[in-house]
Formats: structure tokens, sequence, C-alpha cells
């Protein structure tokens, strides 16, 4: 699960299914860095098996072709709000006209195709303007078209991305699965004044020896819902906090990201850490040193707490 102002929704790589609310996500890095581009324009679904050639809807300029793609064909439209702005993520709320493109985060922007209720948006093709009712609501692959104009003085274009929404989301067993899930970190040093992202794999296990080789394959995609971070200064002077907590698992819970192989990622900016030391000199010590990274997800019922791992700030 994924969060959008404190809705739960689901990723695109978590197996959405017709039913359920997915954030499409769509991600901007201009020479290595998120950018946002100049202006967005739409974002328009299709079927994907109705269009696998990009000549099929990309006209010569490399835009979403209005003229020659029917308007039985587009499925669902996002647009911009009025004065062509996009809106930000803290005035997303669920419901039949959240029909708008969202900033999640520097050059990170997404929408949300909310399959439990009646969503609309307004589509521009043929030179009319008309409201159209979200026809993505059956088990298919699916295109999402991000029409963007990239930076200052270039010319839109269309950008294809694709998902898929299932119906073999259900499952049923005739026994509780053993879950043993397996956690380990890749980062072991940050270099102080970096911003980079805590990286913390998942490998989820079923121990039941009896289980069909079928639902083990679907605990290989994403099955974390409610992951969190929990980083700890330590320390060993006297007079100083032993542990001193610089990110709960309450304040990260909106902040962490899940990948599509159950990895738990955290973007870490060590550069918050001189001011937090400075605010607390008495407790808190150097910003420099040990510190200790946790993380806590949601596994079916029940809640899973990862061994600590140390990662020394230097």
């Amino acid at each position: 699960m994924v969060l959008i102002n404190g809705v739960d929704a689901v990723d695109r790589h978590n197996r959405p299914s017709t039913a359920q609310r997915v954030l499409l996500r769509a991600f901007f890095i201009n020479d290595g860095v998120y950018q946002d581009p100049l202006d967005l324009s739409g974002v328009t679904i299709l079927f994907k098996d109705r269009n696998v050639s990009p000549s099929t809807i990309l006209n010569s300029d490399v835009l979403l072709d209005t003229v020659n793609v029917s308007a039985d064909d587009i499925l669902m439209h996002f647009g911009v709000s009025s004065g062509g702005a996009y809106l930000d993520a803290t005035s997303y709320a669920a419901g039949a006209d959240a029909s708008g493109i969202y900033k999640l985060g520097t050059g990170q922007f997404g929408v949300v195709l909310d399959g439990g209720v009646s969503l609309s948006g307004w589509c521009d093709m043929h030179g009319a303007n008309f409201e159209l009712g979200n026809a993505a609501s059956t088990v298919a692959d699916y295109l999402d078209v991000w029409t963007v104009k990239l930076l200052a003085g270039s010319d839109y274009k269309s950008i294809v991305q694709d998902f898929t929404l299932k119906d073999d989301t259900f499952f049923t067993t005739t026994q509780i699965l053993l879950l043993k899930p397996t956690n380990r970190i890749t980062t072991k040093r940050v270099v102080h004044g970096s911003k980079i992202d805590l990286k913390v794999f998942t490998e989820i296990n079923i121990e039941n020896k009896d289980i069909d080789e079928s639902v083990k394959n679907l605990f290989k995609d994403t099955v974390i819902v409610s992951a969190s971070m929990e980083v700890t200064k330590l320390n060993e002077a006297p007079g100083l906090n032993s542990r001193f907590i610089v990110s709960s698992f309450a304040n990260t819970s909106s902040l962490v990201d899940i990948t599509s192989d159950n990895t738990i990622v955290l973007n870490f900016d060590s550069r918050n850490l001189a001011p937090i030391a400075a605010a607390n000199a008495a407790t808190y010590g150097s910003p420099l040193g040990p510190y200790e990274v946790r993380v806590q997800y949601t596994l079916l019922n029940q809640i899973f707490k990862s061994p600590p791992f140390h990662v020394i700030v230097q």
C-alpha cells in the first residue's frame, strides 16, 4: 500500500484489482535529479491490447493522436485544475470527482484510478470537451499516457507507461500461512551531508510444506502494507541519551516507499542531523557516529519489526 494525503492506495506494481484505488505514479528525472516538468497537460488511460504499437496512439509529433484515436478508446482522462495547474497531494480526497494530477514530491506526480467509486473526468477530444466516466474497470492490461512539456522551449510530447488490473488478488488456503520474512540493509555508512535512500530488502518465505507454488509466487510481488522505518542515534558517552529517536515509525509511515520486490525505502537526509543535535545538545551528542535502523510492516494479520541494522554517519 501507498498513501496519498493519508488515504490508502495500491501501487501499480502491487497487483491491483479492478475495485481498488490505484495510484499511478510517474517520476521525472533530468540529468540525474528529480525535476518537475514545465507543464502537465493530462493523463489518458487506454487498453494496451488495442494499442500495441506507438503509431496507433501517437502522431508524428510524439503526441497522443486526438484526431485519429477514437473517443471510445479513451477509458479515463485525468486533467489539470483550472488555470492549468496540477494539485498538491495534500488536497487529494477520495471521491468520484478526484480526477486531477497530484504532485507527490519534486519530479513525482500521480493520478488515482479509483475503481471503488463512479470516477469521471473531463476529456478534450475531437474538438469537444466532455465528461468521461471511468471505463478502466475490467481485468486487462492498460496504458497510461502522460502528455507533458518537460522544459521551457521544448514541445509537448506523450510518454507511455503501462499497468495491469487483475482479478486473482483473492485466493484461498485450507490452513494458516506460516510467513517468515527476512530483512537486510545495504547501506552501512552514510557520509554526513548526503541525502540517500535507506533500503531494507525483504524476502518472504512460506514455511508450509504443502502450500501450492502458485501461492508462494504471489508473495514475491509486493505484499507488504503499512510500512515505516525508525532511525535512532546511539550514544555511549556519559550524560547523553543512550538512544535518541531521530525519526519514529509514526513519523515515517507516510514517507517510505515499497518497491515491487518488497524493498522498503526511506529517503534519508543527513543534513537534518546537525540541527537536531544542536537543538538537543545535552542529550543527542554529535550528529556523527552510530545509528540504528529498523523497519515495521504488516503482512496479512501480523505486524513485523526487523532486527536493528547499524549504520555509521561519518
